[in-house]
This record gives C-alpha cells, sequence and structure tokens, in this order.
C-alpha cells in the first residue's frame, strides 16, 4: 500500500535516495497558481479589413495554383528522363526438376 501511494511523492522525498548534494534549496511557500482566468486585454489594432482579406485569399489560391501546375511539371520532367524499369526476374520453373526425377524413378 505504501509503494503504491509513493508514486505519488517526489522521487527526492523518498528516504532512501535524498536530495542530490547539488540541488538548489526548495522555495519557503509553494508559489501561487497562474492566473488561467484572467483575461487580455483588447486588441488596440485593427482586424483585416475585407478587401484585405480577399486579396490575400487570391494571393494564396494563386500560389496554390502555381505550385500544383510545378509540381506536374516537374513531375512529368522526371518521369521523361527516368530509365524504365527493369523486366521482372523470370521464376525458376520447377516443373522441369520434377519431370527429371519421375524419368529417374522410372528406369530404376
Amino acid at each position: 500500500m505504501a509503494l503504491a501511494l509513493g508514486g505519488c511523492a517526489s522521487v527526492a522525498d523518498v528516504p532512501l535516495i535524498g536530495v542530490p548534494a547539488n540541488a538548489p534549496p526548495r522555495p519557503e511557500s509553494a508559489g501561487t497558481y497562474l492566473p488561467v482566468h484572467d483575461v487580455p486585454p483588447p486588441r488596440q489594432e485593427e482586424m483585416l479589413s475585407l478587401a484585405d482579406q480577399t486579396r490575400i485569399e487570391k494571393e494564396l489560391s494563386d500560389a496554390r495554383t502555381k505550385g500544383k501546375a510545378t509540381a506536374a511539371s516537374d513531375a512529368a520532367a522526371i518521369a521523361a528522363t527516368a530509365p524504365p524499369p527493369p523486366p521482372p526476374a523470370k521464376a525458376k520453373q520447377p516443373a522441369a526438376k520434377k519431370k527429371a526425377d519421375a524419368t529417374d524413378k522410372s528406369t530404376k
């Protein structure tokens, strides 16, 4: 039971292990909680106008189209310059060996 509850404690608190010699001293108080419920002040700068937003969306769309065209032309160039793949290796035919074994048994 003590081992199960001991998993929640820090390792430095275990009496057998102790604190390393070069460890800084612990603070006197535990500290305060972070201010998670504090809301930042409202923004001072203006948000994007509709014209700016439309311009940026058009620029992104043009860049995406140009990127797709470049990728397609690069893929076509690579496919045109790549050597053809080697033909698949022929599998050995075990049937010829079976025929040879059958003729050997019949002659014996």
